[in-house]
């Protein structure tokens, strides 16, 4: 018996339909019907509330090999997540230093590439990135706020230090000097995104990438 048999056999012996048991798991009926049609499956969390519902052991749902290749492939999909989103963090950071050696002219390499150099891998890191469920606490959420306005702050303040911008200001082409604020106001909002990221969003493992690399063990 596979898993989308089980549930509809267990789901029928505990007298519920489909969207009472949707209600119960905080899915919609439609989630339900695709797991006992076979157009899906749940992950390890339903698994887990399926279990304590119909009053049996996650093992009795968990015998079927269709099931146990679809964690091992979400595994190995999740292990290249983290693996990627480790190496944008870290590039990440090393942009940024990059980026502020530039700003105190320590360095010379052309602003406007390595902008879209780090806007490109901090793109790449939010959709690599997994762990979202720290921050449905709202402590957490308004400590990452308030410390994004501080860095916005702190890095305005430091314009005074850019030559770059200030010679840039100078010119009389009314469209260079828009572009160079454009720019710089740009630029002020991409570090302090970045400088975040480096604060709060380390990529830990997820508590459903740990239960599903614990299932796709032998």
């Amino acid at each position: 018996m596979d898993i989308s048999d089980k549930l509809r056999y267990y789901r029928k012996q505990n007298n519920l339909t489909q969207q009472e048991l949707a209600d119960k798991l905080h899915v919609s009926r439609k989630t339900i019907s695709s797991w006992e049609n076979g157009r899906g499956y749940p992950d390890i969390n339903s698994i887990t509330q399926l279990s304590e519902v119909f009053g049996i052991s996650t093992d009795n749902l968990l015998k079927d090999d269709h099931l146990l290749e679809h964690y091992e492939e979400q595994s190995k999909q999740n292990r290249r997540a983290d693996k990627l989103a480790k190496i944008t963090y870290y590039l990440n950071l090393i942009l940024m230093v990059i980026s502020y050696c530039n700003l105190f002219d320590f360095l010379s390499i052309n602003g406007p590439m390595l902008m879209l150099l780090s806007l490109a891998n901090v793109v790449l890191f939010f959709s690599t990135y997994a762990d979202w469920d720290r921050y449905k606490k709202n402590v957490r959420l308004v400590v990452l706020t308030v410390t994004f306005f501080i860095l916005l702050m702190v890095n305005a303040s430091v314009i005074p230090l850019n030559n770059q911008f200030f010679q840039l200001m100078k010119v009389n082409n009314q469209v260079e000097k828009l572009g160079g604020i454009t720019g710089e106001v740009f630029n002020i909002l991409l570090r302090s995104t970045c400088l975040t990221v480096i604060i709060f969003f380390y990529p830990h493992k997820s508590r459903k990438k740990k239960n599903d690399s614990k299932l796709t063990q032998p």
